[in-house]
């Protein structure tokens, strides 16, 4: 991955943090929300976004079931993320996200 990519990449991770932390309501995502890599495509027209999921209370232990429902919850909020992430790159297109 070259220089700007990887830039990009950063600035992706940094932004959709604080956009799925205060603008994401929806009650199906139950868990605390940790995004553990980007990855922009060459062509810049995907990022494959990974995320970690934990519950909020102690224990409670996250179950693939659990984590696949959150990650269609943010694969729904995609477009509506996507157009926010719009606002603060300073690039012609924003990626489109798939949440992983």
């Amino acid at each position: 991955m070259n220089q700007r990519l990887q830039r990009l990449s950063d600035q992706i991770q940094r932004e959709l943090a604080v956009l799925i932390r205060d603008e994401v309501n929806d009650p199906r995502l139950t868990g605390f929300v940790t995004i553990s890599s980007v990855k922009v495509s060459s062509d810049l027209g995907y990022a494959d976004v990974y995320v970690t999921i934990m519950e909020p209370e102690l224990n409670d232990t996250m179950t693939k079931t659990n984590h696949e429902e959150s990650v269609k919850v943010l694969n729904k909020a995609a477009g509506f993320l996507r157009t926010e992430l719009s606002h603060t790159l300073k690039t012609r297109t924003t990626p489109r996200l798939r949440f992983h």
